[in-house]
């Protein structure tokens, strides 16, 4: 009996289709379009697409750097008048959970040779999680960030708990989901992945997070 659920959960957990499939569902609903012509007061880019190389002096990107990417190109078409960066490695100012500490000067250096003026920047830099980004954002930019349209932009997996945490705290933004999943039309295939199992954890933490936020007060 034993073997027979270890194989089980052997071959559930590495089906990549099977996960791809539980990932779309995550965030469905939010894998749509920005309303015609509508412009954001505030874009809100989440964090946890960087860290600052120290020895190198400049943001080295991870997989979520289409968080951050895409960030600059909606405030380049004028979609988000300013660029609200909500915590993030390669900026945060104070030692975060991985010991790593930030350079948000650094990342403003970075962001006006992208185009993006200083003026229009606002850096949280203190935060370690989503619900904190949600508090100290609010903080930081006042009651204007209730009162004016914003846009939250984060991964595709990472939308559903971010907007709860937002919306917590009184921030009822649209959504801007990135990294989503590509459809190359590659035919199923049964053959255990690895990779599915990375996955299966980061959908996990997002379904662990999410219950959280949603009975904490």
């Amino acid at each position: 009996m034993f073997f027979i659920l270890s194989l089980f959960f052997f071959l559930f957990f590495t089906n990549m289709p099977l996960m791809s499939f539980f990932q779309k569902e995550w965030y469905q609903e939010y894998n749509h379009p920005l309303p015609d012509g509508k412009v954001y007061t505030y874009g809100i880019v989440l964090g946890g697409y960087s860290d600052w190389d120290s020895n190198w002096k400049r943001p080295e990107f991870g997989e979520n750097a289409d968080r951050l990417i895409d960030g600059i190109q909606l405030y380049k078409e004028g979609r988000v008048k300013k660029l609200v960066l909500a915590s993030d490695g390669s900026i945060i100012d104070c030692s975060n959970v991985t010991g790593l500490s930030g350079n948000p000067e650094g990342m403003i250096h970075f962001l006006n040779n992208m185009g993006v003026p200083s003026e229009d920047v606002i850096l949280e830099t203190k935060a370690n999680s989503t619900m904190e980004n949600a508090v100290l954002t609010l903080n930081l930019i006042g009651d204007s960030l209730k009162l004016q349209p914003s846009l939250l932009i984060t991964s595709a997996i990472h939308m559903r708990r971010s907007i709860m945490a937002f919306n917590k705290v009184g921030i009822f933004s649209d959504t801007y989901i990135t990294d989503t999943i590509i459809d190359r039309g590659d035919p199923a295939t049964f053959i255990p992945s690895p990779a599915a199992i990375v996955q299966w954890q980061a959908l996990l933490h997002e379904w662990v997070g999410y219950i959280y936020y949603k009975v904490m007060k």
